[in-house]
């Protein structure tokens, strides 16, 4: 038993010389210029995990040196204190705005 996954076509605009490189890839790869779009639309795609924003990454990135006693939900195993600012992290970018 094979599923068929269902298509759908898109309509793009590039720029002449894009289309003439696209054009030479195609040739290189005998292969069509649509499907060469196809890959590399899947290559970049599979450069992100679209389940985490580049917020959520920041947030792991920077370390409360002084956290709000509010924020602070646990400690690891050395004492440092464990937040949950990135569950609030609009309620900070955006205070009183």
């Amino acid at each position: 038993m094979s599923i068929q996954q269902k298509s759908r076509q898109l309509k793009i605009t590039v720029p002449d010389t894009l289309y003439q490189w696209l054009l030479q890839e195609a040739q290189r790869r005998a292969q069509d210029v649509s499907t060469v779009v196809q890959v590399a639309l899947e290559q970049y795609v599979e450069q992100f995990d679209l389940t985490q924003t580049q917020t959520w990454r920041l947030c792991g990135t920077f370390t409360i040196a002084e956290p709000e006693a509010e924020y602070i939900i646990g400690s690891d195993d050395t004492g440092v204190p464990i937040t949950n600012y990135a569950e609030h992290v609009d309620d900070e970018l955006y205070k009183g705005s």
